[in-house]
């Protein structure tokens, strides 16, 4: 078996911004391409597949036009679709049809994938999971459907518990590690920004050679994702109708739609007042108003295919709308996927502008993969500057912001919950500490989880053993500050709240 899967599996995904070439010629009658494949369930980033003699295969397209599949988040539909191209590829070299795949072919495939010497490109056990995942979706429908066998089957295994049993999936790695979690402190967080995103050197200056054509956007961008605990698909697909105006409150609140949200659950987030005046800086004087200015004179915006031309947003959530064509649809906010966000535009003095809120330096709305750019660059400028002057290693990825997101809130929750105990013995602090059943809550509130056991288990489990004390050493001078000035107002006339340091 080679290293490479020759003449294998093609995959493609719909762009229907790009013009549909007619194949009438060769398909009489067939019409519209672009209303043929919407009337078939495509939608914008469907997968297509080619079997390796050219042709598309219908069930295996069929499967990503279920409206069950379909409705996933793009980033997921895309990283699914890879994975069940390398599977199909695989099984193409060992002559398999991909109907008639075994529980050992899926065994094979997992050595392949994770230690066959023959493969210069092995991954991660984690990845494996994820492709294991996507197989076993794909095979899930293919079984319900139209009968075919899924070779990733599970197995009983007893338990510690008496008579207890529980299952897993066949081909689990072994050695899988916990979660990647990792966090920046807030001062941390700021070198990261000021030597990556802003130009300075170590000192705290600016560097002179600096330009920071997009410096206000991309700042404001890992504030956004550092102070309201987004996901980056979240923070990413945002409009300008759903940023919170900065007013004389301390959080500002707004929306992630359910159609941006990991698992399609919308809710509400909390964002500073500081950040909120970053954001709004950026939309309102900053470097979007020229990108969207050189978009303009250029004629982009209105080369755009067909874009939805938003005439009101409504108070209760939906979108007023005007098509090319001249028709009018309501839609819901909510119920809209980045792809449709991108086509959203308003009319201005100066002609069409985007609602999509991060726009690319030619006013272009910016996707999110393009963000991983910009923490590879930054990463890779924090390195030679910390290199150069004898520093220790620093880096950063989005999720990091999100991890240290929920620590700083770990710290305030903790803080304000053991403000209430005061009262009581060591012990009774020790088994309060144990519980603090109301932080967890909150804290799975702010994040978006569905338990408060994935905030607690993976997000912050290692510094659930640090001390008060520690735990505010972690915070923010800000935050500090505030909790002191809080416990004063909450102190003046409360017998039972001591005012002693800490």
């Amino acid at each position: 078996m080679t290293g490479a899967f020759a003449a294998g599996w093609s995959l493609h995904f719909y762009d229907f911004q790009r013009q549909f070439v007619s194949v009438d010629d060769v398909v009489p009658g067939l019409g519209d391409i672009k209303a043929w494949a919407k009337r078939n369930g495509a939608r914008e980033g469907t997968p297509l597949f080619l079997d390796p003699s050219g042709r598309a295969d219908p069930l295996v397209n069929a499967y990503w036009r279920d409206p069950l599949v379909r409705g996933r988040a793009t980033g997921t539909l895309r990283r699914y679709a890879v994975s069940v191209k390398v599977w199909l590829d695989f099984l193409h070299v060992l002559g398999v049809r991909w109907d008639r795949a075994s529980r050992s072919d899926l065994a094979a495939f997992k050595q392949w994938r994770l230690s066959a010497e023959e493969n210069p490109g092995h991954v991660s056990a984690s990845s494996f999971c994820i492709d294991r995942a996507a197989i076993r979706g794909f095979y899930l429908w293919a079984a319900e459907q139209h009968g075919v066998e899924n070779p990733v089957q599970v197995r009983a295994l007893a338990s510690s518990a008496v008579g207890g049993r529980h299952v897993v999936l066949e081909s689990t790695p072994s050695g899988m590690r916990r979660a990647d979690v990792k966090w920046l402190t807030p001062q941390a967080f700021r070198l990261w920004r000021n030597l990556g995103l802003r130009g300075f050197t170590r000192d705290g200056l600016p560097s002179p050679d600096w330009q920071g054509l997009t410096e206000d956007r991309d700042t404001a961008f890992v504030e956004g994702l550092f102070g309201t605990g987004l996901r980056i698909g979240e923070w990413a697909s945002m409009l300008t109708s759903e940023l919170p105006k900065p007013g004389s409150e301390g959080l500002v609140r707004s929306q992630v739609g359910s159609a941006c949200a990991k698992g399609g659950a919308g809710r509400p987030f909390w964002m500073r007042r500081r950040v909120a005046r970053q954001v709004d800086f950026y939309l309102s004087e900053g470097s979007r108003c020229a990108a969207v200015a050189r978009a303009q004179a250029a004629g982009r915006y209105e080369r755009v295919a067909d874009p939805w031309i938003v005439e009101q947003v409504r108070r209760d959530g939906q979108l007023e709308v005007v098509a090319v064509d001249g028709s009018r649809r309501v839609v819901r906010l909510d119920a809209l996927g980045p792809s449709l966000r991108m086509r959203l535009f308003r009319r201005t003095s100066g002609g069409l502008e985007p609602m999509w809120l991060w726009l690319n330096h030619d006013g272009s709305p910016r996707p999110k993969h393009a963000w991983y750019k910009t923490f590879d660059r930054a990463n890779a400028r924090v390195a030679k500057a910390l290199v150069d002057q004898g520093g220790t290693p620093l880096w950063c990825r989005p999720h990091m912001l999100r991890h240290s997101f929920a620590l700083r809130w770990y710290c305030i929750a903790t803080f304000v919950a053991w403000r209430r105990t005061d009262m009581l013995t060591t012990r009774e602090q020790r088994d309060f500490r144990n519980q603090l059943g109301d932080v967890w809550f909150l804290l799975a509130t702010l994040l978006g989880h569905r338990s408060a056991e994935v905030t607690r288990g993976v997000y912050l489990e290692p510094f659930q053993a640090l001390q008060v004390a520690e735990l505010i050493a972690l915070m923010d001078a800000d935050d500090r500050q505030s909790l002191e000035r809080l416990v004063a107002v909450i102190g003046v006339g409360e017998p039972r709240v001591l005012s002693g340091s800490w």
